[in-house]
């Protein structure tokens, strides 16, 4: 038997004496010597680095807390400034201006407006097939302006003007009919000139989508696509099996809504012009026609149904039927034309009823429509409408364009009737 020697310990396989602290040590079987392993130590902090890790750690600590407490507090104000907008908006009771386009009293059919090079280009076509043009500049009072004298008529499709569109200079508009024709007016020289599709198979343009140059028709049982609007370079038809009443796309990628209930998705990129079904739901989307489609934040799709519903769904989640969002009290039971806006900070949802009002809905929250007893939003229009859309002509006035029988009306969002008399 070995000695027994301070510091050393025997290693029977090598028959030498090693350090005990050389991690060869062999564990000793027996009841008196068995020890669970021991953690390493390391070697104690000198005073002054420990003070400097305890002073870094409550730095930490508290910059942490400082940026919880920031975004709470950035959250909570955003959520507070969007209920006090949602507030003002759902008040707006004052009329800023109000005209009849025609002299025939065709009803307004279709209405755009954008802010261009300093001045406010209005657009607007009737059921009559005559599109009609209004300029004025963007610091002028539009109320005066927007009257019957205040528009001309520029050209007669012959049949209802279905859809208006605007891209960078040039704007389009869509008839409707058998011999469906497109007119192209550039911003910058007013020249005008008309086309049509060079495809027999082609009529009936229910509706339109333009961004950049390229064009989305929703036609008969299918989708054009135009490549560049300007020269009819490519013409792609993209078959649906159903009438599509709505389109929109997203760089590559075209959605349609059809009069089956079906939206689809098609990618421009491909020779296939096979597109795929995206939250269908055989259960309620049969023969509930879609009407509209609008994408928000590039993942988010809002689609509306002939039977009144709004719903907002999760482009990334194609398969799924659930929306993430749903718009509830729209009213609606046969009309395809039931126009919705958004404004284009993308906060309210603006949507028109069969039972001829408009409706007023919080993006964020969804849910019930926002109501205000003086509301004008809770006060019917003589005839249906037709057309919706949201601008801001000036920094942070946001302005509703609603168009019903031949008259065409402006609302400046969040302004009061007793606001207007105290300003004059």
């Amino acid at each position: 038997m070995p000695r027994q020697l301070p510091g050393l310990y025997w290693d029977e396989e090598k028959q030498r004496y090693f350090p005990l602290a050389s991690s060869r040590r062999p564990q000793i079987a027996g009841p008196s010597t068995l020890h669970p392993p021991t953690r390493p130590q390391s070697a104690p902090l000198a005073t002054g680095e420990s003070h400097n890790l305890t002073r870094h750690r409550n730095r930490s600590l508290l910059r942490a807390k400082e940026d919880a407490r920031f975004s709470f507090r950035t959250s909570h104000k955003s959520k507070l400034m969007h209920q006090i907008s949602c507030f003002q908006v759902a008040q707006t009771s004052h009329i800023a201006s109000s005209s009849i386009l025609s002299l025939t009293r065709c009803a307004i059919t279709a209405f755009q407006a954008v802010s261009y090079k300093n001045n406010v280009h209005s657009f607007a076509g009737d059921a009559g097939g005559w599109f009609h043009s209004s300029v004025i500049g963007r610091g002028d009072p539009i109320t005066g302006y927007h009257t019957s004298h205040g528009w001309r008529p520029e050209f007669c499709l012959s049949s209802e003007i279905s859809s208006i569109c605007i891209s960078g200079s040039r704007c389009i508009a869509t008839s409707f009919g058998p011999e469906s024709k497109i007119l192209h007016l550039d911003l910058d020289s007013e020249d005008i000139r008309v086309t049509r599709v060079n495809n027999r198979s082609v009529r009936d343009i229910w509706t339109a989508d333009f961004q950049g140059s390229r064009l989305v028709l929703g036609t008969n049982d299918q989708a054009v696509v135009i490549d560049d609007a300007a020269d009819r370079a490519t013409v792609c038809i993209m078959k649906t099996g159903s009438d599509v009443f709505a389109v929109t796309q997203d760089n590559n990628i075209i959605y349609t809504g059809s009069r089956a209930g079906i939206v689809q998705r098609f990618d421009s990129r491909l020779t296939s012009t096979k597109g795929d079904r995206i939250f269908n739901d055989p259960r309620t989307t049969q023969n509930n026609s879609v009407t509209n489609l609008k994408i928000f934040h590039d993942w988010q799709l809002l689609t509306s149904n002939i039977d009144g519903s709004l719903a907002m769904f999760d482009l990334r989640f194609p398969s799924n039927r659930t929306p993430i969002m749903s718009f509830t009290g729209n009213i609606n039971t046969y009309i395809t034309k039931t126009p919705i806006a958004v404004d284009p900070h993308e906060q309210f949802l603006f949507a028109a009823g069969q039972d001829r009002r408009i409706r007023l809905w919080s993006l964020r929250t969804g849910g019930p429509p926002l109501v205000s007893p003086a509301s004008v939003f809770q006060k019917p229009f003589e005839d249906p409408v037709r057309a919706l859309q949201v601008v801001e002509e000036q920094e942070g006035v946001l302005g509703l364009w609603a168009t019903s029988g031949a008259a065409l009306f402006k609302y400046n969002l969040g302004q009061r009737m007793e606001e207007e008399f105290e300003g004059m």
